[in-house]
C-alpha cells in the first residue's frame, strides 16, 4: 500500500511538471496585426476581388455607353470605267458617291437610353455588392472576435486547472490530499489542454478567413480583431426600418432600373422595326468619245436618290412580344424583391429583440455568480470543506455560462448586421 502510494505521488509530480511545456506547444509563429472594425473593413473595400470585379462590370457597361453615342458611319463609292477607250475610242469615267443611313425611328437615341439605364444598374447593382460585402465581412471580424475570446476562456481555465492540480501536488507530499483527487486534478487540465488546441485551430481558421475576405495572401501575419462587440441598448421602430428598407435598399432601386432597361429595350425593337432609308448622292464624269459612229463630249453627271428597303420583317410580332412580357416579368420581380425585402425586415427585427433579451438575461449576474462559486468551491476543496468533484461542477458551470454568453454576444450581433443591412442602415463602425 505505502509502494503504491509513492509511486502515485511520482506519478501526479511528473504528470504536474509536464503540463507547462505540454501548454507551450499551442504557441504559433503568426504575428498578430491588431485592426479595428472600420479599418478592417476599409481594407475590404480596397482589397476584395469580388468587389473589384464588380466595379470592372460598370466600368464596361461605361464604355458601352460611350460607344452607343457613336453616330452611324456614312458609306463612300468610286468607281472607275473603262468602255474600250484604246480599241473603240468610246472613252473613260469616273463616278462617285456617299451614302447615309437614316433611321426614322431615332435608334441611336434609343439605344443610348438603354446603355445608359444599363450603366446606371450596374451601379446600382454594385452598391448591392458593396453592402453584402461589408456585412459579410463584419461578421466575419466578429467570429473572429468570438473565437479569440472563447481561445482565451479555454487558456483561462487551463491555467486555473494547472494551478490547481500544481497545489494537489504539493498538498499531496504534505498529506493533506489524497492521491486520487491530485490525480483527478492533473487529469482535468490535461484534458482541457485538447479544448485549447481546437479553440486555437478554430481562432486561427477565423483569422484566415478574415484574411481570405480582405483579399490578402496568407503569409507569415494574422489580423487580429480589436474591437469588442457592439452591444448596447438599441431602440428601433420595425415600421420605420421597413419603410427607410423600401426606399434605400439598392436591390428594389435595381429592380426599378431593370424595368426601366427592360422599357428601353422595347424602345429600341421599335426603333429597329422603323423605317430606315438611305440618302445617296453620286457625282460622276466621262472622257470624251472619239469613236466616229457616235462621238460625245466629255461631260459631268450629278445624281441623289433614296434607297429604302421594304420592311417585311417587321410583320413578325414576336420580338416586341418578348420585350412587353419581359417588362412585365420585371414589375413581377419588383414585387416579389419588395415583398423579400419586407419580410426581411420583420424577421431580422424578431431574431434580433430575441437575441438582445438573451443578452440581457446574461448580464443579470449569472456569470458574476458563477464565479463566486467557482472561487468558493477552489478555497473550501483547498481547507478540506468540500470534495474536487464540487469543484469541477462549479468549474463546468462556469465555462458552460462563458461560452453561452460569448455565443449570445455574437449572435446578438450578427443580428444586429442582419437588421442593419435588411433595413440599408450602418452604424456598426459608428461606435
Amino acid at each position: 500500500m505505502i509502494k503504491f502510494q509513492r509511486s502515485m505521488i511520482f506519478y501526479v509530480i511528473l504528470l504536474s511538471s509536464a503540463l507547462h511545456s505540454a501548454f507551450s506547444q499551442v504557441e504559433t509563429s503568426y504575428k498578430n496585426i491588431p485592426v479595428s472594425l472600420s479599418d478592417y473593413l476599409s481594407e475590404v473595400i480596397k482589397g476584395n476581388l469580388g468587389y473589384i470585379s464588380a466595379q470592372l462590370n460598370v466600368s464596361i457597361a461605361e464604355a458601352e455607353l460611350k460607344a452607343s453615342h457613336v453616330l452611324p458611319d456614312p458609306e463612300v463609292t468610286i468607281m472607275y470605267s473603262n468602255n474600250e477607250d484604246r480599241r473603240l475610242q468610246m472613252g473613260q469615267s469616273l463616278e462617285t458617291g456617299l451614302t447615309y443611313p437614316i433611321n426614322l425611328g431615332n435608334k441611336r437615341k434609343a439605344g443610348i437610353g438603354l446603355a445608359r439605364s444599363e450603366y446606371e444598374l450596374s451601379g446600382l447593382m454594385l452598391d448591392t455588392y458593396l453592402q453584402n460585402l461589408r456585412a459579410e465581412a463584419a461578421l466575419y471580424y466578429f467570429t473572429g472576435l468570438k473565437n479569440r475570446s472563447i481561445y482565451q476562456l479555454q487558456v483561462d481555465i487551463y491555467k486555473q486547472l494547472t494551478q490547481l492540480a500544481r497545489a494537489d501536488s504539493i498538498r499531496l507530499l504534505k498529506g493533506e490530499a489524497t492521491g486520487l483527487d491530485a490525480l483527478q486534478s492533473s487529469l482535468e487540465a490535461r484534458s482541457q489542454l485538447t479544448e485549447v488546441d481546437q479553440s486555437l485551430a478554430d481562432m486561427q481558421n477565423a483569422f484566415v478567413n478574415m484574411m481570405y475576405v480582405r483579399g490578402k495572401k496568407l503569409s507569415d501575419t494574422l489580423d487580429i480583431p480589436t474591437d469588442s462587440f457592439p452591444y448596447r441598448k438599441r431602440y428601433y421602430d420595425m415600421n420605420m426600418l421597413m419603410d427607410h428598407a423600401v426606399e434605400n435598399r439598392a436591390e428594389l432601386l435595381a429592380a426599378i432600373k431593370n424595368k426601366e432597361v427592360s422599357e428601353n429595350y422595347l424602345n429600341l425593337i421599335k426603333a429597329n422595326r422603323a423605317i430606315e432609308m438611305s440618302l445617296e448622292a453620286g457625282y460622276s464624269y466621262n472622257s470624251v468619245v472619239k469613236n466616229e459612229i457616235a462621238p460625245a463630249p466629255d461631260f459631268n453627271g450629278l445624281s441623289a436618290g433614296i434607297a429604302v428597303p421594304l420592311k417585311f420583317s417587321g410583320l413578325n410580332k414576336g420580338p416586341v412580344q418578348s420585350a412587353n412580357l419581359a417588362i412585365r416579368k420585371s414589375e413581377m420581380i419588383y414585387e416579389e424583391t419588395e415583398l423579400q425585402i419586407r419580410s426581411e425586415v420583420v424577421q431580422a427585427f424578431n431574431d434580433f429583440v430575441a437575441q438582445d433579451k438573451k443578452v440581457e438575461h446574461y448580464n443579470s449576474g449569472l456569470i458574476e455568480d458563477a464565479y463566486k462559486i467557482l472561487q468558493g468551491r477552489i478555497y473550501s476543496y483547498q481547507h478540506g470543506e468540500s470534495g474536487l468533484i464540487d469543484v469541477l461542477n462549479a468549474q463546468r458551470t462556469y465555462i458552460e455560462l462563458q461560452l453561452s454568453y460569448i455565443n449570445a454576444l455574437f449572435e446578438y450581433t450578427s443580428s444586429l448586421i442582419k437588421l442593419e443591412r435588411s433595413a440599408d442602415i450602418w452604424d456598426l463602425t459608428a461606435n
